[in-house]
């Protein structure tokens, strides 16, 4: 089922057209969700370092984390587990940290030297994307994989602008 969906527009490593793609095809079924609002319950790591660094809130859940209250996965779909109530909080923060430090030097190199250097992050992100739709692809539960999905569709618009 997954796999036919995307079997016309990504296979054998088909180029999609400028505005197409993944990010594109997916355009439609987010419309309204926002970039960092968690997606049936879950929230992987990308998105939940957006969120936190937009001010979203957080608070343990057993060992995992839940982050605007959806639980934190990783892009394999796999609850994030942490040893300690204060490893939680140390990552927490750290993520948090990663996304204001980031808009924060966005906001402060000069035009031609941030639209470079979003390039480069823009290709590393695609690469990441194309491993999370995998993980996605094995994915049974339908609620972890459209938050894996709406990861990658973050992860290839992210630096879009």
């Amino acid at each position: 089922m997954f796999a036919g969906a995307f079997s016309s527009g990504f296979a054998r490593g088909a180029a999609a057209p400028a505005g197409a793609g993944f990010a594109g095809a997916f355009a439609g079924a987010f419309a309204g969700v926002g970039a960092v609002a968690p997606v049936a319950g879950y929230i992987c790591p990308m998105t939940a370092q957006a969120a936190l660094a937009g001010g979203a809130g957080w608070s343990l859940a057993g060992h995992g984390v839940r982050i605007g209250g959806a639980l934190l996965i990783g892009q394999a779909g796999k609850v994030f587990a942490f040893v300690s109530p204060e490893s939680a909080a140390a990552g927490v923060e750290g993520a948090r940290a990663v996304g204001l430090r980031e808009a924060a030097l966005i906001a402060s190199i000069d035009p031609a030297t941030a639209a470079g250097w979003k390039v480069k992050k823009r290709a590393k992100l695609a690469v990441i994307a194309a491993h999370v739709v995998n993980a996605a692809a094995r994915q049974a539960d339908a609620a972890r994989r459209a938050a894996l999905l709406a990861e990658a569709d973050f992860a290839l618009s992210k630096w879009a602008a």
